[in-house]
This record gives structure tokens, C-alpha cells and sequence, in this order.
């Protein structure tokens, strides 16, 4: 049974590793060290930065969030009576609660299975439910309403029948909402905007009109410009010289940043 006991002995390696690696990473999440780096949060560090697959990377953000507010899970995660997957399932469900029900929760889940977990935290199943599935030529999503939500669905599939299928409906839809944030042509000569398109006359240096600003997202192919950073949530407008400090809102004063490096560049 040699064999056996190596692995056992590895097995223990294994869950000291891990726990270097959360507080490491703890490390990390504290001085907010991934910025610096081009990456705008802990999770597209994980994933981009150290290679993990979105499904750890998100466990071990999970566990790290987690533990910065009850330590002592990762001395459990060593001694094997919580696991990196209970863990996560209840950082989805306890991120809002107290710390004194969080340590209470996560005390009752030792030695459970990753079934017995779940079973804790099962909801009712939300009315309106997006199932995406990703293939190499197509994408697969599956919609999931509620007798009230499809009612309507089927009410203004009824009034668009003459133009569209419900396959154009959506794409109609769809196609509207990505125009709002496409530049227009100046409608009249009485546009806010200066002939140059280089700034706005509005008098609050903080102001961007839609029309700049569509033009700043569209120019940084809606994702964030930290050198580095591919974020394309939560963007935001940046003057790259601050309004404090003296900059204005001129089109060359303007960058989008996501909202984790906006904060951060203060």
C-alpha cells in the first residue's frame, strides 16, 4: 500500500498549496497589485493572469473574498471539512449577510457533501431564465418566461407580425439598442457640439454629450484603455487630465476606463 500512503502525502501537499495560494492571492486582492498589471479585477487576473478556467478562477475569488471576512475557512480548506466548491456556493448566497450568520452557515456545511451544499441553498427558480450555450460556428441560448413575460412577448410579436418573425424581432431589438450608442449626424446647426467635434460646449467641464461620448466608446472599441485591460464592463468616462486639476472635455482629454481602473487611477 505504498502507493496509497505517497498519495495520501501528496493529498496533504495539495491542500497547503492551495492555502498559500488564497492568501497570495489575499495579497493581491488587498493591494489591488493586479491593476497595476492591466487586469481589472482579481478574477480576470486569475483567468488571464495565471491561466485558470472561469469556473476556478471564480472559486478561488470566491474563497478569497470570503475569507477576508471569516480567515478561519482556510484552515478548514486544509483540514478538508469545507471544500473550495461548498465554499463558493456559499459566497453566492451569503455576500450580503452579516459576518456572525456567515461564520454560523459555513459552519454548518462541514463534512457536508457538495449535493448536501446545494440542497441548503436551493430557491425557487427565477421566472425569467437565460441558458447560454457556446459552439464553434453558433451560440445556443435557451429562454426560459413566465405565462405573464410570454403573454407579452406574444402580444408585441402580434403587432410587429407585418415586419418580423420573432427571430427579427429580437435582432430588431437588439440592432436599436447598439444604435443609441453610434454616432448621429448633426441634425441641426444648433448641435451642442463645436464644427471640430473636439469638445463640448456645455459649461459643467464634467458633462460629456452622448454624441462625444459615443465617439470616445466607439474609438476605444468599447472596452476599457488601461494599457492591458480588455474589460468591456462598466465602462466609463475618464478625463485623462482631471477636472480638478484643471482638464476640460475635449475629445483629446477623454478615455474609457472600467470602473475598477477609473476608481483606482482616482
Amino acid at each position: 500500500m505504498k502507493l496509497h500512503f505517497e498519495l495520501l502525502e501528496l493529498r496533504q501537499k495539495e491542500k497547503r498549496i492551495t492555502s498559500e495560494i488564497l492568501n497570495k492571492l489575499q495579497e493581491m486582492e488587498d493591494q489591488k497589485a493586479y491593476l497595476k498589471m492591466g487586469h481589472p479585477s482579481l478574477f480576470d487576473y486569475l483567468a488571464r493572469g495565471l491561466g485558470y478556467s472561469e469556473a476556478t478562477a471564480y472559486q478561488r475569488q470566491a474563497c478569497v473574498r470570503l475569507a477576508k471576512e471569516v480567515p478561519e475557512i482556510k484552515q478548514k480548506i486544509d483540514q478538508g471539512s469545507l471544500t473550495l466548491s461548498a465554499v463558493t456556493t456559499a459566497f453566492k448566497h451569503l455576500r450580503k449577510k452579516p459576518v456572525a450568520e456567515k461564520r454560523k452557515v459555513l459552519k454548518s456545511m462541514e463534512n457536508k457533501s457538495s449535493r448536501e451544499v446545494k440542497a441548503m441553498f436551493l430557491e425557487p427558480t427565477p421566472t425569467l431564465k437565460i441558458k447560454k450555450t457556446e459552439y464553434k460556428d453558433k451560440v445556443h441560448l435557451r429562454l426560459e418566461l413566465s405565462h405573464e413575460q410570454n403573454r407579452k412577448l406574444e402580444q408585441l410579436k402580434a403587432l410587429k407580425s407585418h415586419t418580423h418573425n420573432i427571430e427579427g424581432l429580437l435582432m430588431d431589438l437588439i440592432e436599436k439598442e447598439l444604435k443609441s450608442y453610434e454616432n448621429v449626424q448633426r441634425k441641426s446647426s444648433k448641435s451642442t457640439e463645436s464644427k471640430e467635434f473636439g469638445t463640448s460646449k456645455s459649461k459643467n467641464l464634467r458633462q460629456i454629450s452622448k454624441r462625444l461620448r459615443n465617439d470616445v466608446l466607439k474609438t476605444a472599441n468599447y472596452r476599457c484603455q488601461f494599457p492591458g485591460c480588455e474589460s468591456d464592463h462598466f465602462l466609463q468616462m475618464d478625463h485623462i487630465f482631471p477636472v480638478r486639476n484643471g482638464g476640460d472635455q475635449r475629445r483629446s482629454n477623454l478615455q474609457i476606463l472600467c470602473a475598477r481602473h477609473n476608481q483606482w487611477k482616482g
